[in-house]
């Protein structure tokens, strides 16, 4: 039986640094995606640009458990990613959010796809 501890999870990280500090970033991000990849319990680690503002990052993980996701908190990576913000930017903004973790296609077929009343049988492709 899972548990919420056991449960998959993605985490989300949106940060905004001052325009003259993107290089920089962009920089210490590159470095520390791999390190963080191989963390225990690490499923993967992104990063994307924001469309609308140059200078913010969406920063993307999904983590085998809360757990896993706790020690990468702990981890000489977070520090360095936290420390390097705040040397970046003296208002630096990061926004974390714990997200809830739903399993895509499956997700998508509970609310998109009501069991027809006329057929008994499952659609078959062939």
């Amino acid at each position: 039986m899972k548990t919420i501890e056991n449960e998959e999870i993605v985490s989300a990280a949106r940060i905004t640094v001052r325009s003259e500090n993107r290089t920089e970033l962009d920089l210490t991000i590159s470095t520390l995606l791999d390190l963080i990849r191989h963390e225990q319990g690490c499923r993967t680690y992104r990063c994307y640009g924001e469309i609308g503002d140059k200078n913010a990052l969406i920063l993307i993980g999904e983590w085998e458990t809360r757990d896993a996701w706790s020690e990468h908190l702990k981890s000489d990576n977070f520090g360095v990613l936290i420390g390097s913000l705040k040397l970046l930017n003296d208002q630096s903004d990061v926004d974390f959010k714990l997200l809830a973790h739903v399993t895509g296609i499956e997700a998508v077929t509970r609310v998109r796809c009501k069991p027809s009343v006329e057929t008994e049988s499952p659609i078959q492709i062939t």
